[in-house]
């Protein structure tokens, strides 16, 4: 943000000169003059807030014949006020306001004249105008430079912010600095003029929008007058404005995309084609081989009770569940083969006997017993 360099109080005064010279060219020479009671100029002033003087006069008028007297705009409410003064900027707090006022000068006076503050002195106009509730300082002043001719400056937000952006006052300053700050610069006959002309320049809608932007180097009131130059030429274009859209995430995009491309990965039927594998016939070739070796069988020829449940293996072998049951004399088997002994020799010489039928293996059996 700029500031202000301090100058002296002549180089003041021809600045000021020189830009009263040229806002003369945009708004004229004549300066409006108002000769109202203390009252009325209080409720004016507070029209007047930050507004131009043509629309706070028409305000100002429009309030007066809303009501029947200001007792009754005393008893009013706020938004009944700020219905009659809505042409006006921040019609709200100025109904406050002007409620505020009325009630207190009844409460203390319980009256509406307050022509007393003409005698007093600046000092005691001061104190008497702070014991007012919601009174600004630009009521305060604006009141003792039109009821006492006091050399004051009065300032509002908007000309404070037209005055900073010129470089008349210091950037960091308040109203009651900046008026203190340019009152050196201004005769006592010069502030009528000097202030009607700030506030045409502050409060006109061509220049409104600019005032926003302060310069970020540092001023002083050699720049005024090509600060006012300026600001009579359009805006420049501000080069910030199209590095905006580089602010968007696209790789958000990309990544809802491949999120939603995950599905179809979810998607697998080839994983559902298990039930291909659980066809075990190569189990039940495998327990046929095994059945396929007659070899063992042979082994139970020794003992005849074991072969006689040999006619039953047929029977119960041409039930579908063959496959399961193939495996019965793999166990046999190895029930079998897992007895072998020494000297059991005789049954080598008889394993083409036993791959006959059952019936016949009952015939082979009783053979030898009597050869024996």
């Amino acid at each position: 943000m700029g500031t202000t360099k301090a100058t002296k109080a002549a180089d003041k005064s021809q600045v000021c000169r020189k830009l009263v010279n040229s806002l003369h060219k945009l708004y004229g020479k004549s300066v409006p003059k108002i000769e109202l009671p203390v009252v009325e100029t209080l409720l004016f002033a507070v029209c007047l807030e930050d507004n131009p003087w043509t629309t706070s006069e028409v305000g100002m008028k429009h309030l007066i014949a809303s009501f029947f007297d200001l007792n009754e705009i005393r008893v009013s409410s706020v938004n009944e006020l700020e219905l009659v003064l809505t042409p006006l900027h921040k019609a709200d707090w100025k109904g406050l306001r002007i409620r505020s006022i009325l009630r207190h000068l009844f409460e203390t006076t319980y009256s509406y004249d307050f022509e007393k503050l003409r005698r007093q002195t600046l000092e005691q106009a001061v104190k008497t105008l702070k014991k007012i509730p919601d009174v600004t300082p630009f009521i305060r002043d604006f009141v003792l430079h039109e009821i006492l001719g006091s050399h004051i400056i009065f300032l509002d937000d908007s000309m404070l912010t037209a005055a900073k952006w010129l470089g008349l006052v210091p950037e960091d300053s308040d109203v009651n600095e900046a008026s203190e700050y340019l009152k050196g610069g201004l005769k006592k006959s010069e502030v009528s003029e000097f202030c009607h002309l700030l506030r045409c320049l502050a409060t006109d809608p061509k220049f409104i929008p600019r005032f926003i932007d302060h310069a970020d180097s540092e001023q002083s009131m050699d720049d005024v007058m090509e600060r006012f130059a300026e600001l009579q030429q359009p805006p420049k274009k501000k080069p910030a404005k199209p590095a905006a859209p580089k602010e968007v995430a696209k790789p958000v995009k990309t990544e809802v995309a491949s999120k939603v491309s995950v599905p179809a990965k979810a998607t697998v039927p080839a994983k559902a084609t298990v039930p291909a594998k659980a066809t075990v016939p190569t189990k039940t070739a495998s327990t046929a081989n095994k059945a396929a070796t007659p070899p063992n069988k042979a082994a139970t020829a020794k003992t005849p009770a074991k072969a006689a449940p040999a006619p039953k293996a047929p029977v119960k072998a041409a039930k579908p569940s063959a496959a399961a049951k193939a495996s019965t004399p793999a166990k046999s088997a190895s029930k079998t083969t897992s007895k072998p002994q020494p000297g059991s020799a005789k049954p080598k010489t008889k394993p083409a006997a036993s791959a006959k039928p059952s019936s016949g293996s009952k015939q082979a059996a009783s053979k030898p017993n009597k050869k024996k």
